[in-house]
């Protein structure tokens, strides 16, 4: 199967990834600056460096992936959450601000699945079956949208 659309969004945007490895780079240095002193243990320093190197990792390797196929809408994170397309009640698009609002549909007791991104503000949700709705922050809404669209029940 064909992806019809696909999208891949870092975790963190550019700017301040870079300035949260700069942060935990210096401190990590500043910490052995001051084991070299005498001031703390060298197993503090060499604690702190392996979990800064995984936090940079994490924040380096994770993305965000929302695929569209022929059957299925897949959207990967750490886990990957995959819905039928054939599931789908609803399609709304817009800012993220107003898509986490959900006045409109007016929904109770309702899973919300947020596959969200900083610094991406264009949205689509999806109504699904099953009182759920996915909401995933997108470059391109208006592509989504109109893909997602075209699969809303009708029923």
């Amino acid at each position: 199967m064909a992806a019809t659309f696909e999208e891949n969004q870092d975790l963190i945007p550019e700017i301040p990834l870079k300035i949260l490895v700069l942060s935990l780079i210096a401190c990590v240095a500043f910490i052995i600056i001051c084991s070299a002193l005498g001031l703390t243990a060298w197993w503090q320093s060499a604690a702190f460096a392996a979990v800064s190197v995984a936090i940079i990792a994490v924040c380096l390797f994770v993305k965000v992936r929302i695929t569209v196929d022929d059957a299925n809408i897949t959207v990967r994170r750490l886990r990957t959450y995959t819905v039928p397309l054939d599931h789908i009640i609803d399609v709304k698009k817009g800012d993220i601000d107003i898509m986490r609002n959900y006045s409109e549909w007016g929904i109770k007791k309702v899973k919300f699945r947020n596959y969200t991104v900083h610094g991406v503000e264009g949205a689509v949700s999806v109504k699904l079956l099953g009182r759920i709705v996915l909401t995933v922050t997108t470059a391109r809404p208006d592509e989504l949208y109109a893909l997602l669209i075209e699969h809303r029940r009708n029923d």
